[in-house]
This record gives structure tokens, sequence and C-alpha cells, in this order.
């Protein structure tokens, strides 16, 4: 009976740590489109709504660039905004325990950061949109 119980709890301390194994490839993100019309100012308003909507900090505001960090539960993530008035990109930059690493030259990271990102670019695209429509050209 005392063999049976260390197994199971063997089994359980090993599928606890497959558990864990929360790595997915670091997906780029794809670039967004402004919407025609949209000023400079309009632009960097909307991503910046986004941003702050979503926990992020500002770390850094330049022409046509952020550098902002999001401190969620231990976990941080920084990234570069670049934007003009037709496109904008996000670029990871650096973080802290998500696990970044390179595996056969490819970057990996936790699978949660794709989904914020993600969320991030969803809030930019409709926050563009929504700017056409606020206080006008």
């Amino acid at each position: 009976m005392h063999k049976w119980l260390i197994k199971i709890l063997a089994l359980s301390a090993a599928v606890l740590v497959l558990a864990g194994c929360t790595l997915a490839p670091l997906k780029p993100a794809a670039p967004i489109s402004v919407p025609a019309q949209l000023s400079q100012t309009q632009v960097r308003n909307a991503i910046i709504t986004s941003l702050t909507g979503r926990g992020w900090t500002i770390d850094h505001s330049g022409n046509g660039n952020i550098l902002s960090t999001l401190n969620l539960r231990g976990h941080s993530a920084t990234i570069r905004v670049n934007y003009d008035r037709s496109t904008v990109t996000i670029t990871y930059v650096s973080s802290s325990d998500l696990e970044y690493r390179l595996k056969d030259g490819k970057p990996y990271i936790h699978r949660n950061y794709n989904g914020w990102i993600g969320y991030l670019q969803q809030d930019i695209r409709r926050n563009l949109q929504n700017a056409r429509y606020v206080g006008g050209h």
C-alpha cells in the first residue's frame, strides 16, 4: 500500500510539472492599419488609451514610438509600439518571469504574453476606428 501511495504522489508531481509547461512560440504582432484621415496625435492617443486600459504603463513616449510595460502577478513584459499615420507595430523588448528563451533559434515565451498582445491589438484597432468619429478630423 505504501508503494502505491509513493507512485501516485510521483505521478501527480509529474502531471503538475507537465501542466506548468506554458511556453509558446513568441508570435510577431501583425501590423495594424490606421484608418485614413487620422492625425499622428489621434493615433498616439488611441494607442495610449489602449495601453492604459489594459494596465500597461507608459515608460517613454517619443516621436512615433512608445515604450510600455505590463506588470501582472509578478510577471512583466516590455514592448515598443511604433506608429505613424498609416501603421502601428508592436515589438517585444524584454520580460521578467515569462520564461523567454530561444529554442532552435526561435523565441519562446509564456503563452499568456501572446494573449496580452492580441487583446491589446484588438483595443488599438477599436480605438483607432473610434478616433475617426470623435472630435472630427
